[in-house]
């Protein structure tokens, strides 16, 4: 028994993008994040807000390609 359906070679490409995306995003804050603890002892950006932001990031972009890719085959 299936819970989910097998996802099409598009929707597999799509994730890559999103996934590639959500981790240039977080390797961005972290950086900036970094270099504001080394100059001013302040964390700019909380941890638990570079998770959700990642993860948020990444499902929105799959979001977007997929409804992007749906609507140019019809």
């Amino acid at each position: 028994m299936k819970f989910f359906k097998d996802a099409s070679k598009r929707e597999h490409q799509n994730w890559n993008k999103a996934v590639s995306a959500g981790f240039y995003i977080l390797l961005l804050l972290l950086f900036v994040n970094t270099l504001m603890y080394s100059y001013s002892g302040a964390e700019l950006v909380l941890s638990l807000s570079v998770l959700w932001t990642g993860i948020v990031v990444t499902f929105g972009y799959q979001f977007i390609l997929n409804r992007r890719s749906v609507s140019k085959r019809t």
